[in-house]
């Protein structure tokens, strides 16, 4: 769900990124398409999302950068995978209360011989490249142990993301908890216990969302 709110020059993006396997997921065009109206203005984007489509999350980052007016990012709840790209895109970063923030390797699915799968794996550590470049910039560690950090698959509460360098400040209260832990490799037991699930329907839920994946993180 992308929603604009024009007169307080808002944008949410509280979906997935990336249409096709996601359904109506949030692209790229969508947000250009939602910024044209507002430039010249200082916009605030608000996040809920447990990320999607590389190339299209960072479309959007840089979509975000060029905006005249400038943009400002607050994480409502969730800025997971891609959508932890899209946040540091804020020249002001505001967490949230109770928000997650959540930073790995970008991942897939395939089906192919073993000359596929090199290839495959391959395009995946240029997807990481590009992730690694951008998050250095925020990060004040060096590359290996931010490699270190996304091999992990490493989540942040509000503060830490904060003490990390990802956000720059915290305030109010997270809008709605983060509900979609099925995504990931290895959630926070409490964010799968405040969603109501368990570590086994967790890795149900994976076998399921292993049938969408494509070129993601």
């Amino acid at each position: 769900m992308l929603v604009v709110n024009a007169a307080k020059a808002e944008i949410l993006l509280y979906d997935v990124i990336g249409a096709g396997w996601f359904d109506d997921g949030i692209t790229a065009k969508s947000v250009i398409e939602a910024l044209a109206p507002l430039t010249g203005n200082r916009v605030t984007v608000r996040i809920n999302s447990p990320g999607g489509v590389v190339d299209e999350g960072i479309a959007i980052y840089n979509a975000l950068k060029r905006h005249e007016g400038g943009v400002d990012t607050v994480v409502d709840s969730l800025a997971a995978s891609i959508a932890s790209i899209i946040a540091l895109a804020g020249e002001s970063r505001t967490t949230s209360a109770g928000s997650r923030w959540m930073i790995h390797r970008a991942s897939t699915i395939g089906i192919g011989n073993a000359n596929d799968f090199r290839k495959l794996a391959d395009v995946l550590a240029k997807h990481d490249d590009s992730l690694l470049e951008i998050y250095a910039t925020h990060l004040d560690k060096p590359r290996e142990e931010i490699e270190t950090m996304l091999d992990a698959e490493t989540w942040f509460t509000s503060d830490e993301a904060v003490a990390a360098g990802l956000a720059t400040s915290k305030a109010g209260d997270a809008v709605e908890k983060p509900t979609n832990w099925a995504w990931f490799r290895n959630p926070p037991k409490d964010l799968v216990a405040s969603a109501g699930g368990s570590i086994r329907n967790y890795h149900l839920s994976k076998v399921k969302l292993a049938r969408l994946r494509a070129a993601t993180t």
